[in-house]
């Protein structure tokens, strides 16, 4: 495999690219062992239970590349909620092949805005991570959640889906340059209307997943968007999201800090 000191996905070989894009093969540990871990700390508590009316929410959108994991295996920080007294929501929807990734981003949007209906909460953090992040900044151009959200976190996220389409990530995404053009955060106007953004990525991660953490960044900031932008020691792309509401972690101090204005 060629190495840069800087990777460039538009003249790399599709291998590269494919590696780059791969978070398993960076990742501290074997993603099965994740996977597993995902679905034992979530499979104990129950989703209904968690959703608590007019109590700071977060709600979360997973990853798996828009076509692994579930709502279910996405309850892993349920313990964390129920120490802190936070509501939380794990957003359902259809996966790939079964759905096209403007088809999920709708879902993901109904999803949402129907929560936000149901348990009117006092504040709210919309967080996701890898595909979830693209899916939660996609979920934040809906002008009616992005008024809504005081906190916007954004873990190991894809803003720009176009070096996907050379990778076998793609095959069932069906992306073209067009489609993964018109498909990415990072290449669309600013969200408007959210105030706190919070976009994190650990250092157990590729180089592209670092570079899209930090020029999705400086996007935001274009908006004027308060972004706080950062590396995560000891992380990588499947234990960051671990973080999200654990205090004395620096996700989990900044997510907390957004639900409890009054204790920061």
């Amino acid at each position: 495999m060629t190495t840069r000191d800087h990777f460039d996905w538009v003249s790399a070989e599709a291998e590269d690219v494919d590696h780059e894009y791969s978070p398993s093969q960076h990742s501290l540990r074997p993603i099965d062992e994740y996977l597993a871990e995902y679905h034992s700390l979530s499979s104990v508590h129950d989703a209904a239970a968690l959703r608590v009316a007019r109590s700071p929410l977060l709600i979360y959108i997973h990853g798996g590349y828009w076509q692994k994991l579930s709502a279910a295996d996405s309850l892993f920080n349920a313990n964390d909620a129920i120490a802190e007294g936070v509501a939380l929501h794990a957003v359902e929807y259809t996966l790939a092949p079964h759905a096209s990734i403007g088809e999920i981003i709708q879902e993901c949007v109904v999803d949402v805005l129907h929560i936000l209906g149901e348990l009117q909460p006092t504040r709210v953090v919309l967080a996701g991570c890898s595909a979830g992040a693209h899916l939660a900044a996609m979920c934040a151009h809906d002008g009616e959640i992005a008024r809504r959200l005081d906190g916007l976190a954004l873990l190991s996220g894809i803003y720009d889906l176009r070096p996907l389409v050379v990778t076998p990530t793609n095959d069932p995404l069906h992306l073209t340059e067009q489609s993964a053009t018109e498909l990415s955060p990072l290449l669309m106007s600013p969200i408007a209307d959210v105030t706190h953004a919070l976009l994190a990525v650990g250092t157990a991660e590729s180089s592209e997943f670092i570079r899209q953490n930090n020029e999705y960044a400086d996007h935001l900031r274009i908006g004027g968007i308060n972004v706080e932008s950062m590396v995560v020691r000891d992380r990588d792309h499947f234990n960051l999201p671990y973080d999200l509401l654990h205090r004395g972690t620096l996700v989990g101090d900044w997510v907390l800090a957004q639900l409890f204005p009054e204790h920061s």
